[in-house]
């Protein structure tokens, strides 16, 4: 691994899920042609459609009016999304908010990034980290065990001191929500400084780990296999697996490899 390799949520969701996938993708950056998901042109759109939810979302932040981004949309189930989130936005959004945003921190030796859909400074001076999803959502365990929900918060409060005029957040000042837009319902976080503490000490050790090793073995959940590009070159398998089985988009927000000169906030 160089020494100028970023950390993501992403990169360390697919060490935890299988190591072997962390070194094709991050370390070797093979590309594999394989579908993740079936059927592949329904997979597909739900990509599409999500991307252009995103897109949309990202416009109305940056203040492009609800009305002009309405009648640019001509799927049905993105003017449904589109709907619950206007409803939604309008209800729990304070007007101080920082769409995709990129922020940086150092941790054990390396850099670890956060790539947010919007950080919103709320009216008792709490940080809202919110995260669009589109997919069906999780059970609230299982998403208090992804990478995401430790990542995000954590670059926040070491590298959001600029969004507190100056002064460091602490952990009871970040939370964070995902947002369904299938549903228009919240997955809710709030974070203790035990749990911050906690978090780091986890990706220390990960990080640690990844560091150290010289090989990345296979994962021995075989059904993880199922929705990765690259099963055929693990021979795992070459039937994809159903899209319709999967809880949540892929993580695939955050860049895979970023260059340390792309992001425009960095506390080190």
């Amino acid at each position: 691994m160089t020494d100028d390799f970023i950390f993501s949520q992403s990169a360390l969701q697919d060490y935890e899920d299988c190591p072997r996938r962390f070194e094709l993708r991050y370390l070797r950056e093979v590309e594999w042609p394989a579908l993740e998901t079936s059927p592949a042109l329904e997979h597909e759109a739900a990509m599409l459609r999500g991307q252009d939810f995103h897109h949309l979302l990202h416009q109305h932040a940056l203040g492009v009016p609800a009305e002009a981004l309405a009648a640019t949309i001509s799927d049905a189930e993105v003017r449904t999304w589109w709907e619950n989130y206007l409803s939604w936005q309008s209800v729990h959004l304070p007007a101080e908010r920082h769409p995709e945003m990129m922020l940086t921190a150092p941790i054990a030796g390396s850099v670890l990034m956060a790539k947010y859909d919007i950080v919103a400074r709320m009216p008792d001076s709490t940080f809202l980290i919110i995260d669009w999803k589109t997919g069906r959502p999780p059970s609230k365990a299982k998403l208090a065990s992804r990478m995401q929900t430790i990542v995000y918060p954590y670059v926040l409060s070491r590298a959001g001191a600029w969004l507190n005029g100056g002064v460091p957040l602490s952990a009871e000042m970040i939370r964070m929500s995902y947002w369904y837009a299938t549903t228009g319902e919240t997955i809710d976080f709030s974070l203790t400084s035990d749990q911050l503490d906690s978090h780091e000490e986890r990706l220390v050790s990960i990080i640690a780990q990844i560091s150290e090793r010289f090989e990345f073995p296979k994962t021995q959940e075989l059904w993880r296999c199922r929705f990765c590009s690259y099963r055929s070159l693990c021979e795992r398998g070459i039937e994809a697996g159903d899209m319709n089985e999967l809880d949540d988009e892929a993580n695939g927000a955050d860049e895979l490899i970023v260059d340390l000169d792309q992001i425009e906030e960095i506390s080190f």
